[in-house]
């Protein structure tokens, strides 16, 4: 894998705390799924430039057992104001969010044009690179206390205990990383829609998370139903999550789960002992595909067909919107 210097990744990073020399070691292999191999990934992120983004490293993940550090990068567009975010790889194994994300940088660039625009297209680098669901462990285990990148505890009210977060500290350097770099950015990107790429290999048909206001009657979710049903997606329309959610046209309202989904459409959060607002999103969805069954290639095209519909509609309105003023 070839290496991102300074010279050659310096002036795409916006890294304040990171003046050195950064760069992917050659000897990272990517795991031979089909999945893009990550250089590839950071080379078509990195394309958002040519349209005037920011790119700003969050940070350098390199947990225990791995010899090589990997970027966790983000990009902005250069204006601000109420933004839409995109989140995709949290998880390793969950690889059609972070190539859909890839196959979709016109559809971005596009929505940048009417809508500020948050991207972390690949939240858990090392997770990818090795099929590694969390930084501590391969799988999915109720046994098993994961270290996902996307945990968000550590900043969430406790509802059994006013005034306290649910835990004391972020479950990993990562998860700390991340969701300070989105509580620093939601100040100038105030976050209106929060869109997360999930998928899951335990499950044979998919589903909706809607976690903000209007919960499971957010239109943008019925579209997202819509838009994966006509990808051949299988979907769940109703009945229990695989982890007793009930699930209502393909759709699950708010839960409590301590992820990034939860911060992102919480109202108040807890920093640094403070309760303080939260970034409160408007519309908060977490897209859940069947992996197991399914060819990458077409998980991908669904995911990038959410992705484009999801952008023309939120630039659409965007651009009705500033018409009328």
């Amino acid at each position: 894998m070839r290496k991102l210097t300074v010279c050659a990744l310096s002036l795409l990073l916006a890294a304040p705390l990171f003046a050195e020399q950064i760069e992917l070691p050659q000897d990272v292999q990517t795991f031979p799924d089909g999945r893009k191999p990550i250089e590839q990934l950071y080379e078509r992120y990195l394309g958002l430039q040519q349209a005037g983004w920011i790119v700003d490293l969050v940070t350098l993940s390199q947990p225990d057992g791995r010899d090589d550090a990997l970027p966790i990068i983000a990009l902005r567009t250069p204006h601000t104001g109420k933004a839409v975010w995109i989140l995709s790889g949290i998880h390793g194994e969950e690889t059609a969010g972070p190539n859909a994300i890839a196959e979709s940088i016109d559809s971005l660039v596009e929505l940048g044009r009417h809508q500020a625009v948050v991207l972390l297209p690949l939240n858990n680098p090392q997770g990818y690179a090795h099929n590694w669901r969390y930084l501590n462990t391969p799988e999915y285990s109720a046994e098993i206390d994961g270290q996902s990148v996307g945990d968000s505890s550590h900043l969430l009210l406790d509802p059994e205990k006013p005034g306290q977060a649910r835990s004391s500290a972020a479950s990993s350097l990562e998860a700390a990383a991340i969701t300070r770099y989105i509580l620093e950015n939601a100040k100038a990107y105030p976050p209106l829609i929060s869109l997360d790429l999930h998928e899951d290999n335990l499950i044979n048909e998919g589903y909706v998370y809607s976690q903000g206001k209007l919960g499971e009657l957010d239109p943008l979710a019925s579209l997202a139903v819509e838009i994966l049903r006509a990808n051949d997606i299988p979907l769940k329309m109703d009945g229990v999550t695989r982890f007793d959610e009930p699930i209502n046209q393909g759709i699950i309202g708010p839960v409590v789960d301590g992820s990034i989904d939860e911060l992102m459409s919480a109202a108040s959060i807890l920093v640094n002992g403070q309760i303080v607002p939260g970034p409160y999103a408007d519309t908060v969805l977490v897209f859940e595909t069947p992996a197991a069954a399914i060819p990458l290639s077409q998980r991908v095209e669904a995911h990038a067909a959410l992705l484009k519909h999801l952008a023309g509609e939120i630039g659409g309105r965007e651009a009705r919107s500033e018409g009328a003023e």
